[in-house]
């Protein structure tokens, strides 16, 4: 049986206020469950920018940001799980999955080698249990940066599913409880596969058209989206994929849903 995940990584304020909201009235629209995946730790400020300043490959081509907005980040970074509790409290409220991303997506991303990954999980879960009243269970890594002490992290800090480790089909990890769920449509450089299209100058139906070929391919057709980019300027290109899926009656699930019962 095919089955389709969407993880949606939220990184911003920005994209929080103008994309989360919409495209959650478009899920509901669509009867969708998706998993969110949230950096907990809000935005970088000075001495982290300047830290950990390493170039990546496949670094965003897209401009979401003004530079006015850069400057701000720079100068006043905001705390924007707090800032913005009643938003993200609707996407559980509404029976979505929301799991943690990291601590700080920056430090993760450019700097694992540099960071105790230990300190920054149990720093994002005791903040989510804080706002949320409850245990995060699931964990997306930043840049899908992941090693032998992040497993052992998670495992040890009670995570049981992630979406990090390429693949076809989920799979358990080796000696832990945490099974791995695979995003296994993906862009060059693991970007997401709709914002790597867009970079290419792909239009919308030239897009669809690519997407619906490689759900052909897929017994799971998983793919994943960001708050800034896909779910302010791309729903209707996901609505038109929701409708897509649903015609095909192609089985939804959220990251989660895919432990064993």
């Amino acid at each position: 049986m095919k089955t389709f995940a969407l993880r949606v990584d939220i990184e911003s304020s920005k994209g929080i206020r103008e994309g989360i909201p919409k495209l959650l009235d478009l899920l509901k629209m669509h009867g969708i469950k998706a998993s969110f995946y949230l950096v907990m730790g809000g935005e970088s400020n000075i001495f982290e920018l300047l830290k950990y300043r390493k170039k990546l490959p496949g670094e965003r081509k897209i401009k979401v940001y003004s530079r006015l907005e850069m400057i701000r980040m720079l100068l006043f970074p905001n705390d924007f799980v707090s800032k913005n509790k009643s938003i993200l409290q609707r996407i559980l409220d509404e029976g979505h999955e929301l799991g943690i991303h990291g601590w700080k997506h920056r430090a993760w991303i450019r700097g694992l080698d540099k960071i105790n990954p230990h300190e920054h999980i149990k720093k994002a879960k005791e903040k989510y249990q804080k706002i949320f009243k409850q245990d995060p269970r699931s964990f997306s890594a930043p840049g899908f940066a992941v090693d032998d002490r992040v497993i052992k992290s998670l495992d040890k800090e009670g995570f049981i599913v992630i979406s990090d480790l390429p693949g076809e089909k989920p799979f358990k990890m080796t000696n832990t409880n945490i099974l791995n769920v695979p995003i296994t449509v993906l862009g060059k450089n693991n970007t997401p596969i709709i914002e790597y299209l867009v970079s290419l100058g792909k239009k919308d139906k030239e897009i669809l058209e690519i997407i619906k070929l490689k759900i052909s391919e897929k017994d799971l057709f998983s793919f994943y989206i960001h708050d800034l980019f896909e779910a302010r300027f791309k729903l209707d290109l996901l609505e038109d994929l929701f409708k897509f899926i649903k015609n095909k009656q192609i089985k939804n699930k959220r990251i989660i849903d895919y432990l064993p019962a």
